[in-house]
């Protein structure tokens, strides 16, 4: 039965704090939180440190490209890239009220067991190979004083963020098939909500200087292999093709960005497809951009 058009209320407008209580007082979920954070500290936080602080040596790369150029710095957008942990948490506010707690529950457990395996699959490469880029030293604004304090900036290629915001779009997608409490005018309107605010924090993490157009094929390719097939090639190009559409970048350089990103991303795709282990090509692309960039001492290092 079809079910008639309300008003619909906004991911948005939806608080964290429901779920994350939700997770917290829920025995099973709760488990699954405490991992998932425990992940988050050891692969992300700990291991950056410890590289920063030369208690593992750890080869760390460059990986900036010419094309950043392309790309203004733009101070102006850091709300957006520290929206990123309220972004995937909002939607499972809303799962919780649409379709309460029993329903919602299988959903929010699946959800953090895949950001889970996301956040190990990259802690898997930056174990092998950290890297970094150039970040401007800027610190007007008191929230990049925060990052530059809190993040050594070593987890660059694949992108965490690129990965997540990946997750959430192709979540709730294969998700919404699956429930009858959505309209399908609900439906349409959160996935549109929802691929919007991926979209614009994939672009975010190029114009605060957190990534370079390295970055983000990389963890498109590997959301491709984590989560097939929910996440296709298919999708990983249209994602590329989508980001700067509003932009005042020139339409030169779009195209030249996006050109990049996408034989980077085909590139990972077509040495995947002949070697069983996801990461090869990434180990193999990391030492070959070594080499390129003048890092050749860096590319023995990577093992």
């Amino acid at each position: 039965m079809i079910k008639k058009s309300t008003k619909i209320k906004p991911i948005q407008s939806y608080s964290t704090t429901p779920v994350a209580l939700f997770i917290f007082s829920n025995f099973s979920l709760a488990l699954r939180g405490i991992f998932f954070i425990t992940t988050v500290i050891r692969d992300f936080f700990i291991n950056q440190f410890a590289r920063k602080f030369g208690f593992i040596k750890t080869p760390v790369a460059k990986v900036d490209n010419e094309l950043d150029d392309k790309i203004p710095f733009t101070p102006s957008k850091i709300g957006t890239y520290l929206d990123f942990t309220a972004f995937w948490l909002r939607p499972l506010t809303m799962l919780l009220f649409k379709l309460g707690p029993k329903k919602a529950k299988p959903y929010i457990d699946d959800f953090l067991k895949k950001i889970t395996l996301a956040y190990k699959s990259a802690g898997r490469v930056y174990k092998m190979c950290m890297s970094t880029t150039a970040r401007p030293r800027y610190y007007k604004m008191f929230y990049f004083r925060v990052i530059h304090f809190f993040d050594p900036h070593y987890l660059c290629v694949p992108s965490l963020h690129i990965s997540v915001v990946s997750l959430v779009w192709s979540f709730y997608r294969k998700a919404f098939n699956e429930m009858e409490e959505f309209t399908e005018e609900e439906k349409s309107v959160y996935l549109k909500e929802i691929y919007s605010g991926a979209i614009k924090i994939a672009e975010t993490v190029l114009y605060i200087k957190q990534h370079s157009v390295n970055c983000i094929p990389a963890a498109l390719y590997m959301m491709t292999f984590l989560m097939k097939p929910y996440f296709t090639a298919e999708d990983g190009i249209q994602f590329l093709r989508d980001m700067f559409v509003n932009t005042d970048i020139p339409v030169q350089d779009q195209k030249e960005l996006k050109d990049y990103m996408y034989f980077i991303y085909e590139r990972f795709l077509l040495v995947g497809i002949t070697d069983g282990n996801w990461i090869a090509p990434i180990k193999a692309w990391l030492k070959e951009y070594c080499i390129a960039s003048g890092q050749a001492y860096i590319a023995r290092k990577i093992r």
